[in-house]
This record gives structure tokens, sequence and C-alpha cells, in this order.
């Protein structure tokens, strides 16, 4: 695999085709809206207890506090499980864009529409795998995330069921190590540079949150477009993919 073409060709299938970074802008400001009103319902609540009503009613505020952790974790649940639907949107927009074919959103959503089942399911096993393994002490979270970096690539593309995209992808990163590596490591260079621009437009009123939105829509846009490209060009062998049971 060389990582230059691959780059290079990922971001010309970019710059002919932004729609291609429509499906991660509307999951971000999705993810936008449910903060707020989560925010703007529950947070007033909290903030009505005052250190008094905390100390003589100890089981509300351990309540209060409860149900907010709960609420915050629904919607953490719910952002994930959109921008993962998004991914796998932008992951067949984007298959048919580095093909050569037309890209719009009708395709893209029909597309989604006809492997939605064993998205869902593929989206929930690896949050909970990856999510288990941040629980213990990180590493194991990233080390799931890396060795499942495709599996929702595997789905979209070889209409695989989840357990076996789950299986194809340990697969594909174990027989691509070296590929794999690298990709990870454009990544991650990838990500340096976005952070610190975020950083430096976040604090600015009301555009800095518009500019931020827009800045990840594309940043997580592009890296789909690139593990799609990556993944083809990588020695896949499908057919002979290891299933993992579900």
């Amino acid at each position: 695999m060389n990582i230059l073409t691959v780059f290079k060709e990922s971001i010309t299938a970019s710059r002919d085709n932004p729609l291609l970074f429509v499906p991660m802008l509307a999951s971000l400001v999705f993810s936008m809206i449910v903060n707020l009103v989560f925010a703007g319902s529950a947070m007033p609540m909290l903030g009505n207890l005052s250190g008094e009503q905390i100390a003589a009613n100890p089981e509300r505020a351990l309540a209060g506090a409860g149900a907010a952790i709960g609420g915050i974790m629904i919607v953490s649940t719910i952002s994930s499980f959109v921008s993962f639907l998004a991914h796998g949107m932008t992951v067949g927009m984007a298959d048919m864009a580095l093909k050569g074919e037309s890209v719009t959103l009708q395709t893209g959503w029909d597309r989604l529409v006809s492997r939605i089942i064993p998205l869902v399911i593929t989206s929930v096993m690896v949050i909970v795998i990856v999510m288990f393994g941040f629980i213990l002490l990180i590493l194991p979270g990233l080390i799931a995330a890396f060795f499942l970096m495709f599996a929702l690539v595997a789905v979209m593309l070889e209409n695989f069921s989840a357990g076996k995209a789950l299986g194809h992808s340990i697969k594909t990163v174990k027989k691509n190590m070296g590929a794999a590596l690298i990709t990870l490591l454009l990544i991650l260079g990838l990500t340096f540079p976005v952070l610190v621009l975020n950083f430096a437009i976040v604090f600015i009123p009301i555009l800095g949150v518009i500019l931020s939105t827009i800045l990840f829509s594309i940043y997580t846009a592009f890296i789909t477009i690139l593990l799609v490209r990556v993944y083809h060009s990588l020695d896949v062998q499908s057919d002979r993919s290891p299933e993992v049971e579900a």
C-alpha cells in the first residue's frame, strides 16, 4: 500500500464530492441539539439545589446526580449511535466516489437502509467492546478500536453479518499490520492539528461553535473516506474471513 497515493486519492474524492461531508455534519448537529435539550432541562433542576438543601436531603441530591449521570450516558450513547449511522452512510458514499460512481445523498441513504440492521448491531457491538476496553485501564480499548477499525466498512462493502464483520476486521488488520499501523499513525497525525485548530476557534463567541462543528464533520468524514480507500488497497480475502459470534 502506497500511503501517499491513498492519501491523495482520498483528498481528491473528498474535493470532488462535497456531499460526503453531509452525513457527519448532520450527525454532529443532531448531537448538539440533543445535548442542548438535555442541558436545558436537567441542569436547572440540579442548580436549584443549594448547599443547605443538599446537606438536609442528601438522598435527593444523590438521586438528582444519578439522574444527571444517567442522562449524560444516554445522550452519549444516542450521539455515538447516530455517529455510527453517519459513518456507515459515508462509507457507502465514499466507496461509490472512489470507484468513480455518481454520489448523491439518496444513493447513500438507500445503501445505508439496505444494511441498517447489521450496521446497527455492529455499531452496538463495537461501542460495547471498546467501552469495556476503556474501563480496563484504557489501553485495551485503544487496541480494540484499532483492530475493529474496518468493522463498519466490512458491513457496508462486503454485506457481512455483524459478527463476521468484526472477525473480518480483526483478520484484515492482523494480515496487514504494517499498513494498519501506518494508517493509524496518519490518523493520529491528522488529529493533532485538528485539535489545535479547534482549541484556537472554540473560544470565539457563537461562531466558534459553528466552526468547530464544521471542522470536526470534515475531519471525521475524511477519516472515514481514508479508511475506505485504505480498505480498497488491502489484502482482505473476504471469503475466508473468520466469524466472531454475536
